[in-house]
């Protein structure tokens, strides 16, 4: 069963130890405040440690001709749901290693004409995500959380390491089903494949 924000915050509030659960964000409760403080930098930061399959969306970007690029001819803003850029490519059917980019604040710099981004966003509805995804963002409130509640710190160290455990658990099920893993070549292999 996939959960929603609040389904994922009341996962946090019992793994943390709190007495009671919300039934929104936005109710006049100080619980539901600490939630929606700590919701989105928790998921922000562990969407950004993995290549989330089920958070990943394909878009083709359009060039910003006002931005001065220095080492590469274009420049394409990234979009403002994006939270990991996890590949840049210049065909919509071919990711290719030799394809160079490069990230400058908020613009990818490139010498290709179009350009195709892979990342990972921000979701619109939480209940799209992976449920080992939704019990690492659960375990990262959970840890945010814990200090107002748990006041033992081996049992703030467990609630660490099951959190570390959950989110592992998340990124070995979620590599093993993403069937589109490439790596980029090192400077050495395109010399060695004569492409430098």
């Amino acid at each position: 069963m996939r959960i929603d924000k609040v389904g994922i915050c009341n996962m946090a509030l019992s793994l943390a130890g709190a007495p009671d659960y919300i039934q929104s964000l936005d109710e006049n409760s100080v619980i539901a405040r600490r939630c929606k403080l700590l919701f989105e930098p928790c998921v922000e930061m562990v969407l950004r440690k993995h290549d989330w399959s089920s958070a990943a969306t394909v878009t083709q970007l359009a060039a910003d001709t006002s931005t001065p690029t220095t080492l590469y001819d274009h420049s394409y803003p990234i979009p403002f749901d994006c939270v990991k850029v996890v590949s840049v490519y210049g065909d919509a059917d071919y990711y290719s290693p030799y394809d160079r980019w490069r990230i400058i604040g908020r613009n990818i710099e490139t010498d290709l004409d179009a350009v195709y981004l892979k990342y990972v966003q921000m979701p619109e509805d939480y209940r799209t995500l992976d449920i080992l995804l939704s019990e690492a963002i659960a375990y990262s409130i959970a840890f945010h959380f814990a200090p107002s509640y748990i006041k033992d710190k081996e049992m703030l160290q467990l609630l660490y390491l099951q959190g570390e455990r959950a989110l592992q658990s998340a990124k070995a099920a979620d590599t093993l089903e993403n069937k589109e893993a490439f790596t980029e070549n090192s400077p050495w292999e395109d010399a060695r494949n004569g492409e430098i």
